[in-house]
């Protein structure tokens, strides 16, 4: 009976880390200085945004956003620099001024159908191309409303980058 309890439990750990259904949790979040979450979602407040190597304008620009509403995952804070990451991994450091709560994300998974509700997925109400960039005006049960180019309309949350797994907000 032990060695049966021991390969159970060797097993469930096995699955447990290195699978990837299961290695694919949620993100543990905790609360920065600012009092808002960490890990969060932001945009970006203005069309041209520097992204720096350090948090203080001393450190050197790596990279420059030229794209207002682009969502950016705010990873760690530092007085009021806040360390971003973007959809492509790459991550840096920007003023706390620069960004904004609105929230926004990004299409992904190729083009996709914004859709009346998740109830009428039927009703197509506009469809996005792949990067486009709208306004998330809230998120449940795994469906978040969007606002893209004019037009409202729900997408599933796996298909927007900006938003966390099984996120609620409105």
């Amino acid at each position: 009976m032990k060695i049966f309890v021991r390969f159970l439990f060797f097993i469930s750990f096995f699955i447990t880390s290195f699978s990837p259904t299961f290695s694919q949790t949620a993100e543990q979040r905790t609360t920065g200085a600012s009092g808002y979450p960490l890990p969060r979602f932001m945009s970006l407040d203005d069309d041209i945004t520097n992204m720096r190597t350090g948090p203080g304008l001393e450190y050197p620009i790596d990279w420059i956003y030229q794209r207002e509403d682009y969502p950016l995952k705010v990873i760690a804070e530092y007085g009021n620099w806040f360390k971003v990451i973007d959809m492509d991994g790459t991550t840096g450091w920007i003023l706390r001024h620069l960004l904004s709560l609105n929230r926004s994300g990004i299409i992904i998974n190729g083009t996709q159908s914004l859709v009346k509700s998740p109830e009428d997925e039927n009703i197509m109400m506009v469809i996005a191309e792949q990067d486009v960039v709208g306004s998330i005006l809230q998120c449940q049960s795994n469906w978040c409303e969007m606002e893209v180019g004019g037009f409202t309309g729900w997408i599933r949350s796996e298909n927007i980058w900006g938003t966390f797994d099984n996120e609620v907000f409105d």
